[in-house]
């Protein structure tokens, strides 16, 4: 399921019933133990039996004082009431935005990583403001490999293309951001990324933000899936007209059909089988 980690509720159900999903275990377990309090119920005596049983089964060869520190921070965060699932459902672009972003004099794929950026601080406004109950408007981001490989496949900018080097030190040349030191960068263009009342489109994928700005430019070969999900895809051929996981789902929803039609034409021809023996 794509975006699952902007989906805390789907995120910590997933853990729930399969276990734990990733490396980041310490993240995994205070997504769980909210899971335990907000839809299970359980009290705090109750999700501390819970989610010690839940490691010995999902953790090999568990060892209590190994993770005794991470299981106690899970805990904490449930007992602060503040602390809540957080799920991004979609992310509003303002024409005034698109509008200062498409108008700079800059390459194209340029303008794509600006926009990542620019998307990814909406959603670390949102988890923030949502995990702490205070407001968030910083434009400070601390890079590191990971990051900004997740910027460049959100950007969906040429594999070639060397995003630290050639596209960073681009835009610091232009003074559209600041690098400051490991990493780390200042976002200095959002200041003239202005919100009005002017809604453009609502990102929903987020894995894949930078085919919405061609979609919205009107990039040839990019569409919107036709399979009700809102996602925008990069077609592999003419006659594509789902996401991939539309096109699953519609596969399995006709695989069942077609399994049902069959199963009713065994049992018509049963019938009139039968009815030709009593004849």
């Amino acid at each position: 399921m794509k975006n699952y980690k902007y989906n805390e509720f789907v995120y910590a159900e997933i853990i729930y019933n399969k276990g734990f999903q990733t490396k980041h275990i310490p993240t995994e377990l205070r997504l769980l133990v909210l899971y335990y309090r907000d839809v299970l119920g359980y009290k705090p005596k109750e999700r501390e039996e819970k989610i010690y049983d839940f490691c010995k089964n999902n953790i090999p060869n568990f060892k209590k004082e190994k993770f005794f520190k991470s299981i106690n921070k899970a805990l904490r965060a449930a007992s602060d009431k503040r602390q809540k699932l957080v799920t991004i459902k979609g992310i509003d672009v303002f024409k005034a935005e698109i509008d200062y972003i498409n108008n700079l004099d800059i390459q194209y794929e340029y303008k794509k990583v600006m926009f990542a950026f620019l998307v990814q601080m909406k959603l670390n406004k949102i988890v923030c403001e949502g995990k702490y109950n205070k407001e968030y408007n910083s434009i400070y981001f601390k890079g590191g490999t990971k990051k900004y490989n997740n910027i460049k496949k959100m950007a969906n900018i040429p594999d070639k293309m060397f995003i630290n080097d050639e596209v960073i030190n681009k835009l610091e040349e232009l003074k559209l951001i600041t690098i400051l030191f490991k990493g780390a960068i200042l976002l200095n263009f959002i200041n003239n990324c202005i919100q009005n009342d002017d809604i453009v489109f609502t990102i929903t994928d987020f894995e894949n933000v930078g085919l919405y700005l061609d979609y919205y430019n009107g990039v040839k070969g990019v569409k919107k899936c036709e399979g009700g999900c809102g996602y925008i895809i990069k077609m592999k051929n003419n006659k594509q007209k789902y996401c991939d996981d539309c096109a699953k789902e519609i596969k399995i929803q006709q695989d069942k059909l077609a399994d049902k039609k069959y199963k009713e034409k065994l049992k018509s021809e049963k019938i009139e089988n039968l009815d030709e023996g009593h004849k």
